[in-house]
């Protein structure tokens, strides 16, 4: 397994610089990059935090960590089946984080989220 520098609707990792500071941070959805969490089943990977931004099938702003609990690859949203996938070894997460089917043994950490016009924080 390795890991991919890219960055915006798919991969990437970019380790958190100061893994002790919690998240919170908060991004605008109605300016690009981020405006793909206006559609259902739009994700962005924040490398800056390792969070993975997700908006559901049915239209819930979610987020959890971006690395998979096994191996540490960066994590994708499939929409269609509303789940995080990894793309390493085939780790199914549900929309809470919640292993569906390994390798991966642990739950990803799930951040909250809250929206206030197009400005959506995420916060532990």
């Amino acid at each position: 397994c390795s890991k991919s520098n890219d960055t915006g609707s798919g991969s990437g990792t970019n380790p958190n610089p100061n893994p002790s500071k919690p998240v919170d941070f908060t991004i605008n959805i109605s300016n690009s990059p981020f405006n793909v969490l206006q559609n259902n089943g739009g994700f962005y990977v924040d490398t800056a935090n390792n969070v993975i931004i997700a908006k559901t099938t049915s239209g819930m702003l979610i987020a959890v960590s971006s690395l998979c609990t096994h191996q540490s690859v960066t994590l994708e949203f499939q929409g269609n089946n509303n789940r995080f996938y990894c793309p390493g070894h085939g780790s199914n997460f549900n929309t809470a984080g919640t292993v569906l089917n390994g390798p991966a043994a642990t739950a990803l950490k799930a951040y909250k989220t809250s929206l206030s016009g197009s400005l959506l924080r995420i916060y532990e």
